[in-house]
């Protein structure tokens, strides 16, 4: 006798769920892993070797830079960094293209010394992607990119958004006193070198760019940025940083911080400057205008 409709309905149901408790079990049987054959702007891991009281060696700090067509300079190089000299941080936003819900968020460190001498430096947490392969929400959902924090030199990662890909690019100077990002600074520090030991899997939801950033700043100040729906739909984490009082005026509305903190034009303006000195240029313009200025932003 065959099967009734029900029965088979019930069978395929339960056929469904088998398969998709297969499928979960093989994906959490996935270990992370660090031998794989990588994308080239992701090939090396960074770490931080401490040198002396306040002092570390920034070891496989990317170097690239880029011009409309691709990479004019891939590099890695070693930097040396006195966290006595920590005098700002930045936050950056990426918007993706077609969803302002959803950004790529990273900061940067930036070291003057009694000499007037800058240094700056990126960190952004990335999905480490193997060579070729193309970045997709849904498969980092399911353990198919390692986590990777990219410290590198912040001409490389502005001019790669705002060049290469000529995608829009927002900066926001963060509050927050000198002694406190050094404490900021060393907690990336053991969260680098943690992942360099042991690595992670990158997820869509729980390890994305932004939630990693919080996690990090919770692991230095507890509390300080409490969960928000920003950690997810990362295009609103600027708007959720002004709110808690870290990005901007408190009575300054969002909307008119955020229209002059577009500096897409100004890193194109400037995209050509040595590095050393590119963190100054589009810092100048941007203080002296608080917009981009006419002649960049036609650009």
């Amino acid at each position: 006798m065959g099967l009734g409709a029900r029965d088979m309905i019930n069978l395929l149901f339960l056929v469904a769920i088998a398969a998709a408790l297969i499928f979960a079990g093989l994906i959490l049987m996935r270990s992370p892993r660090d031998d794989r054959v990588w994308s080239p702007p992701l090939a090396e891991v960074a770490t931080f070797d401490e040198t002396g009281p306040d002092r570390y060696r920034l070891n496989n700090v990317r170097a690239f830079e880029y011009g409309p067509e691709g990479a004019l300079r891939k590099e890695w190089e070693t930097a040396e960094i006195n966290t006595e000299h920590l005098r700002e941080i930045w936050f950056f936003v990426e918007p993706f293209t077609g969803n302002p819900l959803f950004a790529h968020s990273f900061v940067s460190f930036v070291f003057e010394d009694k000499a007037g001498e800058r240094q700056t430096y990126s960190v952004s947490i990335e999905a480490r992607k193997e060579a070729g392969e193309p970045y997709s929400a849904i498969h980092g959902i399911m353990r198919a990119y390692e986590l990777l924090y990219v410290w590198s030199t912040e001409k490389d990662v502005l001019t790669r958004i705002s060049v290469k890909l000529d995608h829009k690019l927002y900066a926001y100077k963060m509050d927050v006193a000198p002694e406190r990002a050094v404490v900021l600074f060393d907690y990336f520090v053991k969260r680098t070198n943690e992942l360099a030991d042991t690595p992670r899997f990158y997820n869509t939801l729980h390890s994305n760019c932004t939630n990693e950033l919080a996690k990090a700043v919770n692991d230095a100040y507890p509390g300080a940025l409490p969960w928000h729906r920003s950690w997810v739909m990362t295009g609103r984490s600027a708007k959720w940083l002004h709110k808690l009082g870290f990005v901007g005026a408190e009575d300054e509305a969002f909307a008119d911080i955020t229209a002059r903190s577009d500096i897409r034009p100004l890193v194109r303006a400037h995209a050509l400057v040595e590095a050393g000195d590119f963190a100054d240029f589009w810092r100048r313009d941007l203080d002296q205008t608080g917009v981009a200025p006419k002649a960049a932003a036609a650009e």
